[in-house]
């Protein structure tokens, strides 16, 4: 028997602790029924790869590359040796296609090898555009965010900023590797341009890259970026980034696609805008430095000379073939970094206010992915809502903000559906039509 005003309260707050206990319960059994399938293996993916170590995948992408090398040059003797493993008569009896596909190869046996190597130096392709959209339906997206304290001190981590300089290096010396490999051996034409789209790959992921080091406090990171944006010929991207910032999701922003453009469009334009405002902000900071265009001091001329002093030395070096490889290498970079830009604002837009001005840069302007491997391989470029909100926060502490718009998909599938503008349309107007009201209707209450 309880008596007093004193047991009283006391069995009040029993009894409220107790109700939110099992408020806390419930929601947590909510959350744990609301988590997807491969929650878990998301959570032991993270576990096994802590700090710095969680984006050591993207090192696969130079591995890759150094795979479709050698796939290049032996990879239908690959096929021969693990053909002689086999029970092959046995196998065509199987399968009666085999057969005629085996009467081709004995009749055209270059062209069969050649498509043999060819296939095997597309090995970072299918890295980029099947194994890492693979990977991120298998871990899913990232439901495990740092806490503050874990931001702070990965913040200050210089193993992160190593990561980095030390993909730089692996790039270069890889482009070198596969000049002097294109050169030097009897390669087929189909080997060497499945060599070229894995370099072209592996240059996207150095934009990626180039991107966090333009972002760097660092010499070492200026440097380092420049360097890496010459080996496609767009160094002055390291300065017509900084003005996609201002002008993000609006349409005095080359980099920004608009709602109904299509790809094929898209890419023109913002390669023809980002040197226009690379000049633009050239021309303006020699001005303040009472310089002239023609002066020394013109950065212009170092974007130009760089990458075709580097194309020369190529050329000198590893000749016409070696020449051919760097270039087109560049260019399917390139258009991969515009691939990426258009999906990153697609269809997105700033409200322009009564004075003239723009609305300020929100999460809500630019697409979000938080699929947990691609973030890995691609530094966090898709937490991109975070990025343009702290452009000089380092990727290893970037968030996913809720509130941006999400893309249904990864980069390397938004991109494949891009190249379809019909499907992409069908996909993404909706949604960006309804981001942009949601954002306006939000403003305005």
């Amino acid at each position: 028997m309880f008596e007093g005003p004193h047991c009283t309260v006391t069995l009040r707050v029993d009894t409220l602790c107790r109700a939110s206990s099992a408020r806390a319960d419930d929601h947590q059994l909510v959350r744990q029924r609301s988590q997807p399938w491969n929650y878990k293996l998301g959570a032991v993916y993270q576990n096994l790869l802590p700090g710095p170590l969680l984006f050591l995948p993207s090192l696969l992408q130079p591995v890759s590359t150094i795979i479709s090398l050698e796939g290049a040059a032996h990879g239908h003797e690959w096929v021969h040796w693990l053909l002689s493993l086999l029970p092959v008569p046995q196998v065509i009896m199987q399968f009666p296609v085999l057969g005629l596909v085996d009467v081709l190869y004995q009749q055209h046996i270059d062209l069969a090898n050649g498509v043999l190597d060819a296939a095997i130096s597309l090995v970072g392709i299918y890295f980029s555009f099947v194994l890492m959209p693979a990977m991120d339906a298998v871990l899913g997206t990232d439901l495990h965010p740092k806490s503050m304290v874990e931001r702070k001190v990965a913040s200050e981590d210089m193993r992160y900023r190593a990561l980095l300089w030390t993909w730089v290096g692996l790039h270069c010396g890889l482009l070198v590797i596969c000049a002097d490999a294109v050169h030097g051996h009897n390669m087929h034409p189909l080997a060497c341009l499945g060599l070229m789209l894995t370099l072209g790959a592996e240059g996207a992921l150095g934009f990626v890259v180039s991107h966090e080091l333009v972002h760097g406090h660092h010499k070492m990171d200026q440097w380092l970026a420049n360097v890496m944006l010459c080996t496609t010929g767009y160094m002055h991207w390291s300065v017509s980034h900084i003005a996609h910032h201002t002008q993000v999701a609006t349409i005095d922003d080359p980099a920004t696609a608009r709602l109904g453009e299509s790809l094929y469009r898209f890419v023109p334009r913002s390669v023809a805008g980002n040197w226009k405002d690379a000049t633009r902000l050239e021309l303006a900071r020699l001005h303040t430095q009472n310089q002239t265009p023609l002066s020394a001091h013109n950065r212009m001329f170092t974007w130009a000379a760089a990458p075709l002093g580097m194309l020369a030395v190529m050329a000198s070096a590893f000749g016409a073939e070696g020449m051919t490889l760097c270039v087109g290498q560049a260019a399917l970079s390139v258009l991969m970094l515009e691939a990426a830009n258009y999906v990153q604002h697609y269809g997105l837009q700033r409200t322009k206010l009564d004075n003239g001005r723009y609305e300020g840069v929100k999460a809500e302007h630019s697409w979000n992915a938080n699929w947990l491997f691609t973030n890995s391989c691609m530094f966090q470029l898709p937490l991109h809502s975070d990025h343009h909100l702290h452009g000089a926060k380092p990727y290893q502490v970037l968030q996913d903000k809720r509130e941006a718009p999400q893309l249904p998909a990864s980069y390397s599938v938004m991109a494949l559906l891009a190249m379809v503008p019909i499907a992409f349309f069908t996909v993404m107007d909706p949604r960006a039509i309804k981001a942009v009201q949601m954002h306006n209707d939000l403003e305005q209450s």
